[in-house]
């Protein structure tokens, strides 16, 4: 007689995994994943199952291959073979009393003597212990591998189990329609053989703790963020406004003072236009006769066309920096866009000095620049006595 016929049965694992992963993501989001950790690669594993059914006085051998496993996170990832043996008893299928036991087949060797075979604990998910426990028990009884297969309910899905400190043993996962074949085939006494190759790596496996930690993070981070934007842009919008309106109150102020200065056309015969006369510090061209220049606080003179428009932004003399508006007492508060104007009324006054004076250079400056006037021209503060003078005098002939 020739060799047993052998019935080959294929599983289209390409076909299949698709469905597999997406059932395994499906499990890994749901509350039944306990075991699984943060996001780490996924190893599926090949499995080669035989079967060695009796038929009419031959032995024939039956099998397929499929790539329905997941390797556990703390296995080794190497191949495995063996019977697959469940525990002893109906009710520690589960495996999570520690005094649980596997009935091994032996094998007679040639001086009569017996030997257990290679084998791995075919063992269901659930009971009240965690996967090391399980695998942790295989591996005490002497098993090469074990073989979990999941809840009832869930199909053929799958998820990779941690099982830190369990033994080096091989572990893999296998789906609950796969694990109960398996099951009902050896307890109808059918010898059942299965080989564990290493599959494919894929990943990072996601769980629902995972997905659920970077959503509210995200969450968080992309509030926040939002947050300080809105924050930053309206504190930005503010002072961009104040600074605004602080610009336009200080350009006002500035052509008011500027309106204040004196203005003058240089004549042949000027000391500015004789040999030892100076130029025009902002075109830096000697000044001509019949040229209109302006005459600032602190005694310099500039061409009028040239130094307005560097008063009206800066304010200040473009050669010694002296502030005009400080020099002709004008404080600009720019809050509430009021201008306030300091004049002197009196000699004593303006001739005391104030411990607090904030800028000596500019009450020099203005009393420089009363000098300067022309002689038809009384000084400003002359004026201002003389408003302040007649103003007593008419608040007293009208006692």
């Amino acid at each position: 007689m020739g060799p047993p016929p052998v019935a080959r049965v294929f599983c289209c694992g390409g076909c299949a995994f698709p469905r597999l992963l997406a059932w395994s993501f499906l499990l890994a989001l749901s509350p039944h994943a306990p075991g699984s950790r943060g996001a780490e690669a996924v190893w599926t594993a090949y499995l080669n199952v035989s079967w060695r059914v009796p038929h009419t006085g031959v032995n024939r051998t039956v099998w397929e291959l499929s790539e329905e496993g997941v390797y556990g996170q703390d296995s080794p990832l190497e191949p495995v073979a063996g019977i697959l043996v469940p525990p002893d008893g109906p009710g520690a299928l589960n495996a999570c009393n520690p005094h649980t036991n596997f009935t091994v087949p032996t094998v007679s060797g040639d001086w009569g003597n017996t030997a257990q075979v290679s084998w791995l604990a075919l063992i269901q998910r659930g009971g009240g212990c965690t996967f090391a426990d399980k695998i942790h028990l295989a591996y005490e009884r002497g098993a090469s591998g074990a073989v979990i297969f999941n809840f009832p309910g869930t199909r053929n899905e799958v998820i990779p189990m941690s099982h830190p400190g369990a033994g080096d043993i091989v572990a893999i996962m296998i789906g609950n329609l796969k694990g109960t074949k398996i099951l009902q085939s050896i307890q109808r006494g059918i010898q059942v053989t299965m080989v564990i190759e290493v599959g494919k790596k894929h990943g990072p496996w996601v769980n629902h703790y995972s997905i659920f930690l970077v959503s509210v993070s995200f969450f968080i981070i992309t509030a926040a963020t939002v947050g300080y934007f809105i924050f930053y842009s309206a504190r930005r919008l503010r002072n961009a406004r104040a600074q605004n309106r602080k610009q336009r109150q200080l350009k006002a102020d500035a052509k008011k003072a500027i309106g204040r200065l004196q203005l003058r056309t240089l004549k042949q015969g000027d000391k500015e236009i004789g040999p030892d006369g100076d130029s025009c510090a902002v075109c830096i061209e000697l000044y001509k006769p019949n040229d209109l220049v302006r005459i600032l606080t602190c005694n310099h003179i500039f061409h009028k066309t040239c130094v307005d428009p560097w008063l009206l932004e800066h304010r200040t003399c473009p050669m010694c920096k002296c502030d005009i508006l400080k020099a002709l007492g004008i404080e600009v508060n720019v809050e509430d866009g009021s201008v306030s104007i300091q004049i002197p009324v009196s000699n004593e006054t303006s001739n005391s000095a104030s411990p607090h004076e904030e800028d000596n250079r500019s009450e020099t400056a203005s009393s420089g620049y009363a000098s300067v006037q022309g002689a038809d021209e009384p000084p400003l503060e002359e004026h201002m006595q003389s408003a302040s003078k007649h103003h007593a005098e008419v608040q007293v002939s009208h006692k």
